[in-house]
């Protein structure tokens, strides 16, 4: 058959239905025909469809047609746009959680090590010298460890700012108590480096973080990537050497306070006379003991929740595999 014009047999179709065969002609040139074969007359075998028919003074039909393509062409490009849009917020999300992941990997692993060398020097150096060690602490270890404490302040800056899932209340009060013995009570006073609370207090403190570090870096890298054992140790260590460290942690700065009472009272550091106003500092030390008490008692509390919670959720999965087992064991029976 030869139309009136030439169409694009590629994008032309056809279908076969009982009432006979539907053509669909795209029309190479977009441009109104007169008629649709090259002879004037239309066959027989032609039927004209004039739901369809369209005439090239039909203004309103064009306008339908233009206004219906326009809110098309509206469509896919408000689609488009959208999709940019929320391809560039997973790409900034995955940047911002890879950048933040990396972060919290660097500060953590800079913990574990500076405390690990700590633990490690304090004991191994008891080890070989005994008593003889503790004169020689602070000068291996106190640098590292005030470094480690300045630093743990940006776990109260983690929490304030969401990059951990932690009430930002516990860290700090953490940071501030071991903050103050280290650099109110000890660093000031030359007196105290070599007496045997030090090494203790400082031996305890390191203990603590060599086991939460690593179950931080742990969590970091996913246990799913990681042997279930390992997580499971490092996880139980976490929750469970706290209870006789943390009580010990906190009698070992209330004797540290204790023990280094009389050298301020003697040297008269920090303390400060103005007028009839006197500052004695002896007296805020033991003021703060009182605080320590308290904020011990908060931490205590604070941990026993999370170990709690820990072994809540630990329970309610082995429920969900044991149900599982039971639904497994059930479906085979019947079968």
């Amino acid at each position: 058959m030869d139309f009136f014009k030439q169409v694009d047999p590629e994008k032309s179709m056809y279908r076969t239905t009982p009432q006979g065969v539907e053509f669909m002609l795209m029309k190479q040139d977009k441009q109104w025909w007169s008629r649709l074969v090259e002879q004037e007359k239309r066959p027989g075998f032609l039927k004209v469809d004039f739901d369809k028919w369209r005439d090239e003074g039909d203004s309103e039909s064009e306008a339908e047609e233009e206004k219906a393509r326009r809110l098309e062409e509206y469509r896919q490009e408000s689609l488009k746009k959208f999709e940019e849009e929320m391809k560039e917020e997973m790409e900034s999300r995955a940047a911002i959680k890879y950048l933040k992941t990396w972060w919290l990997f660097a500060y953590n692993f800079f913990q574990f090590m500076g405390y690990s060398f700590i633990f490690v020097s304090c004991v191994i150096r008891y080890m070989m010298h005994h008593r003889d060690s503790f004169q020689h602490t602070w000068e291996f270890t106190g640098q590292m460890m005030m470094t480690c404490q300045l630093m743990s302040f940006l776990e109260y800056i983690h929490a304030e700012v969401g990059l951990v899932n932690s009430k930002p209340l516990f860290p700090l009060i953490q940071t501030l108590g071991r903050n103050f013995i280290l650099f109110l009570v000890i660093y000031p006073e030359e007196l105290m480096y070599p007496l045997p609370v030090v090494t203790y207090l400082f031996t305890t403190w390191s203990c603590i973080e060599v086991v939460r570090y690593p179950f931080y870096l742990l969590t970091l890298i996913g246990k799913e990537n990681l042997p279930a054992k390992l997580f499971k140790v490092t996880q139980w260590l976490r929750y469970s050497i706290w209870i006789p460290l943390y009580p010990l942690g906190f009698l070992l700065e209330a004797y540290c306070i204790f023990t280094a009472v009389p050298y301020y009272e003697r040297s008269n550091k920090f303390s400060y006379q103005w007028g009839n106003i006197r500052m004695h500092y002896p007296l805020l030390m033991k003021l703060y003991l009182m605080m320590l008490a308290a904020g011990g008692t908060m931490l205590l509390k604070y941990m026993v929740r999370q170990r709690r919670r820990k072994a809540a959720v630990k329970r309610g999965k082995e429920r969900e595999r044991a149900a599982a087992k039971e639904r497994a064991a059930a479906h085979q029976h019947i079968d």
